[in-house]
Parts: C-alpha cells; sequence; structure tokens
C-alpha cells in the first residue's frame, strides 16, 4: 500500500490499493477514487452494547468505519487546512490519536479507543475521547494548521489547550485541571480548562483547535 500526501493547504492522502488490500476511514472523507475500488463497512464492537452506545451516542464516535479494499486508487481528506502525516506502526506499537483526526489506516491496525476524562465542574469539559491504533500497519492523520511535535523525557511536563492535542504515545500521561485567571474567587470562577501532559514519549500538537472556525477556513 503506497501513500502520497496530495495538495498543501487543504491536503489529501491519496492511496494506491493492491488487489485485495483494504483500509478503513470515518464515513464522509472520501474525495475521489478508481471504479474498481470495492466498499464495505466495519462496525465499531469495543466493549459490548452498552460500551458501544456509550461511545457513539453520547461520545459522537462513528458506529460504522468505511472499507476500502484494492485494486485502484482512492484519496481522503478532511477537508480543512492542515498537514497529513504517515505513520507506519510496528507489531505491537500503539498511538493515540485525536477523534476526527484519523484520515485511515490498514485493515490490520487495531481499531479502539481511550477516554480523557473532563474536570468534572459544571460548565466545563466532561471529557473526549481518542482513536487507538495499535500495528502493525500504516495510517494517515490529519493535524489542523501545522503539527509540532515533542519528544517528552520521563516527568517533563507540558500544559496545552484540549483543542492543540493531535497524536501521542500511550505512554505520555493527559490530565485535565482548571486553570484559575488571577486569584481570589474571580479567578477561579474564571478559570478555564486544560490539559496536563506528561512525558516519557512522543507527543504532536495541532496550531487550530478543530472545533474552531479557523480550522474550516471561514
Amino acid at each position: 500500500m503506497e501513500i502520497t500526501v496530495q495538495g498543501e493547504f487543504v491536503p489529501a492522502a491519496l492511496v494506491q490499493l493492491a488487489a485485495g488490500e483494504e483500509i478503513f476511514s470515518e464515513a464522509g472523507l472520501m474525495v475521489y477514487c478508481d471504479p474498481s475500488v470495492r466498499f464495505g463497512v466495519r462496525a465499531f464492537t469495543q466493549g459490548g452494547a452498552g460500551q458501544v452506545l456509550r461511545h457513539t451516542m453520547i461520545g459522537g464516535l462513528p458506529f460504522f468505519l468505511h472499507v476500502y479494499e484494492g485494486p485502484g486508487y482512492v484519496a481522503l481528506s478532511r477537508f480543512s487546512p492542515g498537514e497529513v502525516r504517515v505513520l507506519d506502526l510496528a507489531p505491537g506499537q500503539t498511538v493515540d490519536v485525536a477523534e476526527h483526526s484519523l484520515l485511515l489506516a490498514s485493515n490490520s491496525v487495531q481499531y479502539t479507543t481511550s477516554y480523557v476524562p473532563g474536570t468534572g465542574r459544571i460548565g466545563r469539559m466532561i471529557g473526549f475521547w481518542m482513536d487507538r491504533l495499535t500495528g502493525p500497519g500504516r495510517v494517515a492523520y490529519h493535524g489542523h494548521g501545522n503539527i509540532l511535535g515533542f519528544d517528552l523525557k520521563p516527568g517533563e511536563a507540558m500544559q496545552i489547550d484540549h483543542g492543540a492535542l493531535l497524536r501521542k504515545d500511550p505512554t505520555v500521561g493527559l490530565r485535565a485541571f482548571n486553570q484559575a485567571l488571577g486569584g481570589g474567587l474571580t479567578g477561579h470562577a474564571m478559570s478555564f480548562e486544560a490539559l496536563h501532559v506528561e512525558g516519557p514519549g512522543r507527543l504532536e500538537l495541532q496550531t487550530v483547535d478543530p472545533s474552531s472556525r479557523a480550522a474550516h477556513g471561514t
């Protein structure tokens, strides 16, 4: 399977599939494909019926993933400005990718999810999901804006906005906290929720929050 990144401002991943090769992605990402490519679906089944409903109806994750089978080519895009990265996962290697950032993965890649709890404060983030991908296989993902990479040493920490999180190794710790804006009750009441990140491991951030208008070029 060959993957070529097309375009710069709003990139796409062009995948060349041999006969019998398969990839999966979320629905609605295909730009164009060869007529010889066959379509299918892959259901999300992690953790039984209760977990599936929690992930899909409450968490907003897709119940069905689209499957494309070669021979032929298919181009996929997030239809927004950013960068596309391709990663080869070794057997047993795992990465966490922010939800709605994955472009595609080889059908050999195991797809599950990881949940990041919020602080629980009223009006604050209740938590969010990340796609957990385990090799062997290839994955391609989209970073909104530019992608910034960091290799964190054990105990090395950063504080980030949760919209900036794109990809991390499972060894990278992640904890939501409320950042006060000044002292006293006023500073506490006006606090905003952020993420405390701690190594070791690889961390990648994106410079545009995908929930913002800027992520969609408006």
